[in-house]
């Protein structure tokens, strides 16, 4: 095996690891959602976002973060998009119901 197959191998152990950790996490967005809804609070909260990202990218060498900035607000995009669904869902069940 060549060096570009080893790191293709260890990309491919790292985004089979990613899928299952994404997994759990969107397990846990949507009792976020749940949450929010049954309380009336919105989707996004930026200056929550923004506090994360800076918490986290301190886990990052210096010239990955804004390569890791731009994963991890895909990754929270992705999370509000996800909630935005189930309530809506929730919402328009809620009203074929009535």
């Amino acid at each position: 095996m060549n060096q570009l197959e080893e790191n293709r191998a260890v990309i491919g152990d790292v985004d089979q690891e990613m899928a299952t950790l994404f997994v759990r996490r969107f397990e846990a967005v949507r009792g976020i959602a749940q949450y929010k809804m049954e309380r009336g609070l919105p989707v996004l909260d930026r200056s929550r976002e923004e506090a994360l990202i800076a918490e986290k990218e301190q886990f990052v060498p210096e010239e990955l973060r804004p390569y890791f900035r731009m994963w991890y607000e895909g990754m929270m995009s992705a999370s509000r998009a996800y909630q935005s669904d189930l309530i809506a869902s929730h919402q328009k069940g809620s009203q074929t119901e009535e």
